[in-house]
């Protein structure tokens, strides 16, 4: 995803606008996959200080994700805002910055774009909100179908402090 900044270079202070949509491959981040099942949205407003570009907008898409209670696959839309800035660095230099770097006239918004997603892609999700997650004892999908499981009697966890009391009363 590359935004042509070429005519802001010639006017510092002109604020631009873009629309920027993208295709990424899957991300990952310590083990975790993130797969997106839409472009990648970017909203953009930019400006050139003298020194630098500040960018500043939205960006909007959709991972794929297994729901916390039944683990069924579905797709959860997000969008964050954002405001990051671009210098005409060396890597090394921007990393230590907490910035971007760009050459020429064209900013490469790919890493941006990348980290924006592994920092704000949601985690964990319901996928729906009436969701009644699996059967403890059989593991049955209860949005699908009902087992006849009988609940354990006792759900509390504290239910194995019971013979702990009836041991100590015997001694």
């Amino acid at each position: 995803m590359e935004l042509n900044v070429a005519a802001e270079l010639k006017l510092a202070g002109t604020v631009g606008h873009a629309e920027l949509t993208g295709c990424f491959d899957d991300l990952e981040l310590n083990g975790r996959r993130i797969v997106l099942t839409e472009p990648v949205r970017v909203d953009v407003n930019y400006s050139f200080d003298g020194e630098g570009f500040t960018l500043g907008g939205t960006l909007s898409s959709a991972v794929l994700m297994n729901c916390t209670k039944c683990n069924d696959e579905f797709t959860e839309a997000f969008s964050v805002d954002f405001s990051e800035r671009f210098l005409r660095v060396g890597e090394a230099e921007a990393e230590e910055l907490d910035c971007y770097s760009y050459t020429g006239d064209v900013l490469v918004l790919d890493k941006m774009v990348s980290d924006l997603v592994l920092l704000n892609a949601p985690m964990y999700g319901l996928c729906r909100p009436g969701c009644k997650g699996l059967c403890p004892v059989c593991g049955t999908n209860l949005n699908n179908t009902q087992c006849s499981c009988t609940p354990p009697e006792d759900d509390n966890p504290f239910a194995a402090l019971k013979g702990l009391k009836e041991l100590l009363k015997d001694d």
